[in-house]
């Protein structure tokens, strides 16, 4: 029951994040979808991780698996500076760009708590870090 309390938990947030990252593209400006391009950083940023994790044994630090942490939080910190330069260069108003970072905050604290929750800790899989 735990897991499907922290599921509903974690869509509901997802859906409060995206929510925010639609209203970026559609309240201050319609038709400027520029902040939807921190979609890309959500679906990459995560990869270099599983991958590393996956080939490499349980508990165990290398090369690969800090070079992995490296990349991700180099994805985390251009989700976060993107709509920062796009609202600088005048491309989106600063409330889209204020919008996209709640957005980024929800949706990559979601992520990071659902990798942190205890029942992942134990798995084979689980508990990204």
């Amino acid at each position: 029951m735990a897991t499907l309390k922290g599921l509903l938990v974690c869509a509901f947030l997802t859906c409060l994040g995206m929510t925010f990252l639609i209203l970026a593209c559609a309240v201050p400006t319609p038709k400027i979808f520029y902040p939807f391009f921190v979609l890309l950083f959500y679906a990459l940023s995560v990869l270099p991780v599983f991958i590393a994790k996956r080939t490499t044994p349980l508990n165990e630090t290398n090369p690969k698996v800090e070079f992995a942490l490296f990349l991700t939080a180099g994805m985390i910190l251009s989700a976060f500076a993107l709509p920062i330069v796009l609202a600088h260069s005048s491309v989106i108003t600063w409330t889209a760009c204020t919008f996209t970072i709640i957005a980024n905050i929800i949706n990559y604290g979601t992520m990071f708590g659902y990798t942190f929750r205890e029942e992942g800790l134990d798995a084979p899989y689980g508990g990204m870090f």
